[in-house]
């Protein structure tokens, strides 16, 4: 019944309502009767009866008195009890607004924490899912690697393998288009390679350059201003080669004795 006063169901607050008390009449009526049936045969009678009249009022004060007297201290004593209420009621509800501080604190503080421990739940999380895909990504980068180099060794294993091979290729497939040259230009190929004999055997004082008929009146036009140099016509010489013969040694310059040389380093 005292929360229910204290507590403003409607709007949620505290309030304090001032106590309104009941009129107390005790004997209120009375006395007044009294007084009225005393005074009216006083005026009725005679001076002996005035005098008992005089004799009769100490007796009626103390019947006024005597009601004012209890009313007074129940008055009294329920004011101290209306005090004593509301100083109660006002420490049970200063009571309450320190418990819902302290809740309050309690709840904020509770928050804080929880904040805080999501935080560190959630770096933990990230940190653990950040290390485990690091992990996975290291696995993956070392077999990627380790698949490279697999790989790498099986190309080179090929290319040594092969590398005779793909050098005889190459230079058959060169020699297909130096033929298609010789076929369309033999008498400046001949030229070409007589020259590159010639300044090899730049001690010599005697030089013969055999050449095919096909190129022999190119050459012997181009040689002509060089005395010491003879040019001749041989069967024998393939168009677009020549043979050199001199004082100090003699040198097959035919393309396919160069390209058959070649192919001999080559496959080594």
């Amino acid at each position: 019944m005292i929360l229910s006063s204290i507590i403003d169901k409607t709007k949620g607050e505290h309030t304090v309502e001032p106590y309104r008390f009941k009129v107390l009449a005790l004997h209120s009526v009375e006395p007044k009767e009294i007084t009225k049936e005393i005074s009216t045969p006083i005026e009725s009678n005679s001076d002996d009866e005035v005098i008992d009249q005089v004799n009769l009022e100490p007796q009626i004060n103390p019947v006024n008195e005597a009601p004012n007297s209890v009313e007074s201290t129940f008055i009294e004593e329920l004011l101290k009890k209306t005090d004593d209420l509301s100083g109660n009621i006002v420490k049970l509800q200063m009571q309450i607004e320190n418990q819902e501080n302290e809740f309050k604190i309690r709840l904020e503080n509770e928050i804080i924490r929880a904040k805080e421990e999501g935080l560190r739940e959630g770096l933990e999380q990230a940190k653990a899912q950040y290390e485990t895909l690091l992990n996975e990504n290291s696995k993956n980068y070392t077999s990627s690697i380790q698949k490279l180099d697999e790989e790498t060794s099986k190309l080179e294993s090929l290319l040594s393998s092969s590398q005779g091979e793909i050098a005889a290729t190459a230079i058959d497939i060169a020699k297909e288009v130096v033929l298609k040259e010789i076929k369309d230009s033999s008498a400046q190929i001949a030229s070409n390679i007589a020259k590159s004999l010639i300044d090899e055997l730049s001690q010599a004082t005697s030089i013969e350059i055999k050449v095919s008929p096909k190129d022999y009146e190119f050459l012997k036009s181009n040689f002509t201003q060089k005395s010491h140099i003879k040019i001749t016509s041989d069967d024998a010489v393939l168009a677009g080669g020549v043979i050199v013969l001199s004082d100090i040694g003699n040198i097959d310059g035919s393309v396919m004795t160069r390209f058959n040389k070649i192919k001999k380093i080559l496959s080594e």
